[in-house]
């Protein structure tokens, strides 16, 4: 639950083709991961993901598969970061997790996620 609230903290807005995320340098996660070279951990960047999801789909919804998952660079202290969702033919989501000023992938990442039940 912890890891959840402060994503949402970390939320700025939704974009023309995505949603937005500042994830600051007192991001929890860059506590141990590692020190001196604090780097955004892959179970963070899928949380981010099904954040996004939330937010696309406008109900909550959990993990429930990773089909795939491509980390092309790191995710360090400061960072903006814009999640891009669709909806695939097959129900899983693709996600791209992107620099939208210079518009570079940090990763990438197929997802299937379901509705929480309340």
């Amino acid at each position: 639950m912890f890891l959840t609230q402060a994503i949402k903290t970390c939320y700025r807005q939704q974009t023309a083709t995505g949603f937005l995320y500042h994830i600051g340098t007192d991001f929890p996660a860059f506590r141990g991961h590692f020190e001196g070279h604090p780097l955004l951990p892959a179970v963070c960047q899928v949380s981010f993901c099904v954040d996004g999801a939330c937010r696309l789909l406008q109900k909550p919804v959990e993990l429930t598969g990773v089909k795939r998952a491509k980390f092309l660079r790191p995710i360090v202290p400061g960072t903006l970061v814009e999640i891009r969702l669709s909806v695939r033919p097959d129900g899983w989501l693709a996600a791209e997790l992107v620099q939208p000023q210079q518009n570079k992938k940090f990763s990438q990442l197929v997802l299937q996620v379901t509705e929480k039940n309340k």
